[in-house]
């Protein structure tokens, strides 16, 4: 399998996290932040990255050959409140950051529970899985280019980094067979 499941599982876990952390009544959606957010908190991803160094150092084997290397990406998400209520999109957010701060990495079997779609989790065929979660301390202007990217007014916010690396688990498949030129 590959990696194609990746960014899914990542937004449905970090989803979970904050959904496990509400109060029974709010919930949260992945979503653009909008005027009309009720009850509940909004989770945007708002850029995908991969992290310079990755791109750029090819992976070498004992043996010399290249390697697939892990796959490295940097998921960054906008957490709004709702819009209409200034002390309720506080106080959820004050939830979400301390169910943020409370687990910095994650592996495989810690994001089970997490999942609302556990089946995209087992298709990633992880042989090793790791996710960091970071505060992510954009500069004002920046902050203020993700909302007008969004069409929103800007509002309370945080803004989150997961850092997840996943690399396939190897699987025995039919031996490759190298062909010469064809003579004629």
């Amino acid at each position: 399998m590959s990696s194609d499941q990746l960014i899914a599982v990542m937004s449905d876990a970090m989803r979970g996290l904050l959904q496990a952390a509400m109060s029974s009544g709010s919930s949260v959606v992945l979503a653009a932040p909008h005027e009309d957010a009720q009850d509940g908190l909004v989770l945007h991803l708002f850029r995908i990255a991969q992290p310079p160094l990755a791109r750029a150092s090819p992976v070498i084997g004992s043996d010399g050959r290249r390697l697939r290397q892990a796959t490295n990406v940097h998921l960054d998400y906008l957490i709004t409140g709702p819009a209409g209520d200034a002390l309720q999109a506080h106080a959820l957010l004050g939830t979400a950051l301390r169910a943020l701060g409370e687990v910095y990495v994650f592996d495989e079997a810690s994001l089970q529970p997490l999942m609302s779609q556990p089946d995209r989790l087992q298709s990633l065929n992880a042989k090793t899985l790791l996710v960091q979660l970071r505060a992510l301390d954009l500069p004002l202007a920046e902050q203020a280019a993700v909302w007008s990217a969004c069409g929103a007014r800007q509002r309370a916010g945080v803004f989150w980094r997961i850092e997840a690396s996943w690399e396939a688990m190897d699987v025995a498949g039919p031996p490759v067979v190298e062909r010469g030129g064809i003579e004629q």
